[in-house]
């Protein structure tokens, strides 16, 4: 995007443009108070900043409506037109209309407010790919999902002359609130560190992990259900051999108990069945009996053993509080200078001692070997409470397994009793009816449940992991790392070419910080300590034309025009007139010439894929600036035509009369 004219609208109708040259560098120069500065305003406010800060002097006064068209990305052109507001006061209000790549600023009869400044940036946005980008906001915040649009690639593009010098702020309105914390959000998206889908994928992530959930728990359901039937038809069988209707064991399966059990569901006892009943179930019954007695003793020693492993947690945790108030009394001493331990210093004055302190020593000696102990103590925790989970696991299947002892004995009474045929038939029946109803109740569950509950929990599963390698932090990290590397090494490039100071150092972006850092032997050093308005501004002007080299290497959805006003505004130029063989040399309009020559070439070597506008007072006669010249407006010449205020003040004076 970038700027095909601004235009303004006298209150009776007329009209002027100023027009800009696409793809190229465009300077306007001129004197004082001829309206240069509130080109950047109009520029400003019509791409949807609330509160206008457009001068508001008698000449701005006569304006009716302030209007930009711009050349959107495929080249048709939007046209936005705002009316003027009084200062300080928010207005949301304006006029879009888009159009061919001819399009140009309607007449004032022709204009009409359509839409607020929120659906104005987001339709721009769209055009620029700033459609639906949400990204996460930063780990421990408690906000939400961060928007990014137009509103937030604004302060790219625009150096007020009040901010090119500016030492603490680097961009576009950073000091003002809410600003400083959206750049510092949204520079890894310009960046190419993280993708405009960041929040969505966070949101896909966490219906992930709760589907992943819900499926574990319907797994764990189901296979408790499942070794509970398994139990369930283990105790039947063994209620059906206790009363003579099988006489044979089979493998603890389920789904051999299962066939078992249906091969005596419909059919009537044997004779031999009946009359082996008694010493089958004498046998069962001295089997049980053991077998209850061993696992009565196994539960008695997994239970002791957790009443073991509780005390011990209950007694450490005694231990770790008291080593932690320890650790407190003694921490203190880790303020004492590492010098006055190693060479008896005082602790306290820090003045040279005859001998070196021997209690020092020993109590540092003491909290290093506590801190060891602390350590132990807490490495061994996660250990225990792995330990306490499997005791109580094996609790519960001991106890499992005795139920099943249980009601087996309890069905082997049937033999004890010496029951008489008819008994027998009738336990039999019964034993059939509760086999019948088990059974029924089981087929009646879908076999494949728990193979397809378990391909599901593995999909979920993957989904989850594939999501969080995706939004994986220390990839993210890694990312904008080497991009903040890459743009140092443009941003090098450039301060070099302007002559800045510690130039030939290391020189980075701070996106924490939002500044510029030039890393010395000594350490960082911020932008607000080099020193000197120039190399403010210069570090201004390198810092935006690197940003911009990378936006555009990157294909990042910023406009692609950058708008400087008074860049020469630390030097101290000369204005007065020099001959070709004046020896007088000005350093400072030298200076200011390279940063022009600079804006030239940057413009040429990106061949023509970004528009820089300079607003400045310079104003020199070599044949590269003035080709670069698009308005010069001096002698006379502004932006707001003189005869504008008069007509204004002939309207006053018919007013009043």
């Amino acid at each position: 995007m970038q700027i095909v004219s601004i235009s303004i609208y006298h209150r009776d109708g007329r009209q002027r443009d100023v027009n800009f040259r696409l793809d190229s560098l465009n300077i306007i120069t001129g004197d004082s108070k001829t309206g240069k500065s509130s080109l950047l305003n109009i520029v400003d406010y019509c791409l949807g900043r609330k509160k206008s800060s457009i001068p508001q002097t008698q000449w701005f006064k006569t304006i009716a409506w302030f209007a930009v068209v711009f050349r959107l990305p495929g080249g048709n052109r939007a046209f936005i037109a705002r009316q003027p507001h009084p200062p300080g006061v928010s207005n949301q209000r304006a006029m879009l209309e888009f159009g061919n790549a001819e399009f140009t600023a309607p007449p004032m009869d022709q204009l009409r407010l359509n839409i607020d400044t929120h659906a104005l940036r987001t339709q721009l946005g769209a055009h620029m790919g700033l459609e639906g980008v949400q990204l996460d906001s930063r780990e421990h915040s408690t906000r939400g999902p961060v928007t990014v649009g137009l509103g937030t690639a604004v302060p790219f593009t625009l150096q007020e002359q009040h901010e090119i010098d500016n030492k603490v702020a680097l961009f576009h309105r950073q000091e003002d609130p809410g600003i400083a914390q959206g750049l510092k959000d949204s520079l890894p998206f310009f960046l190419g560190a993280v993708d405009g889908e960041q929040a969505a994928n966070r949101a896909r992530l966490r219906e992930a992990r709760q589907a992943l959930r819900r499926t574990e728990n319907a797994l764990t359901t189901a296979e408790e259900e499942l070794e509970n039937q398994h139990q369930e038809l283990r105790e039947l069988h063994s209620e059906a051999r206790s009363v003579g209707l099988i006489n044979s064991s089979v493998e603890d399966s389920g789904e051999d108990l299962v066939d078992v059990l249906n091969s005596v569901r419909f059919t009537r006892s044997s004779e031999s069945l009946a009359a082996s009943a008694d010493l089958s179930a004498q046998d069962e019954r001295r089997r049980n009996e053991a077998k209850r007695l061993e696992l009565a003793q196994e539960l008695n020693r997994h239970l002791s053993n957790r009443d073991l492993l509780l005390d011990v947690r209950e007694g450490e945790g005694d231990y770790h509080g008291s080593l932690s108030l320890q650790i407190d009394r003694l921490s203190v001493l880790d303020i004492t200078p590492q010098r006055a331990q190693d060479a008896g210093v005082c602790p306290v004055c820090e003045q040279q001692m005859p001998y070196s302190d021997a209690t020092v020593d020993a109590l540092n000696s003491s909290l290093h070997t506590l801190r060891d102990e602390l350590e132990a103590v807490e490495s061994r925790r996660p250990k225990r409470q792995h330990a306490l989970r499997e005791v109580g696991e094996e609790i519960e299947r001991v106890r499992r397994e005795l139920s099943a002892v249980d009601t087996v004995m309890s069905g082997l009474v049937v033999s004890d009793l010496n029951m008489n045929p008819s008994a027998l038939r009738e336990s039999q029946q019964f034993v059939r009816g509760r086999i019948d109803a088990t059974l029924s109740r089981l087929q009646s569950r879908d076999v494949d449940a728990i193979a397809k509950l378990r391909v599901a929990r593995d999909q979920a599963k993957a989904l989850v992991e594939a999501l969080e390698a995706e939004l994986d932090g220390g990839e993210a990290r890694e990312q904008l790392t080497s991009r903040l590397n890459a743009l140092s090494t443009i941003l090098g490039k450039y301060s070099k070419r302007l002559n800045l100071e510690q130039a030939g150092s290391p020189i980075r972006l701070d996106i924490n910080q939002l500044t510029i850092v030039v890393d010395t032997e000594d350490g960082p050093l911020p932008l607000p300590n080099i020193g000197s308005g120039e190399n403010w501004v210069g570090y201004h002007v390198a810092a935006h034309l690197a940003l911009h080299e990378f936006f555009l290497m990157q294909h990042r959805p910023v406009p692609r025009f950058l708008m400087l006003d008074q860049p020469s505004k630390a030097h101290f130029q000369s204005d007065r007139p020099r001959s070709t063989d004046d020896e007088f040399l000005d350093p400072d309009r030298e200076s200011v010439r390279n940063m022009f020559k600079l804006f030239v070439q940057y413009v040429e070597e990106l061949k023509g894929q970004i528009q820089v506008i300079v607003i400045d007072h310079a104003d020199y006669d070599d044949d590269w600036f003035k080709r670069s010249v698009v308005y010069n407006w001096r002698n006379g010449k502004t932006l707001i035509p003189a005869d504008w205020l008069s007509s204004e003040a002939r309207m006053i004076v018919n007013e009043t009369n």
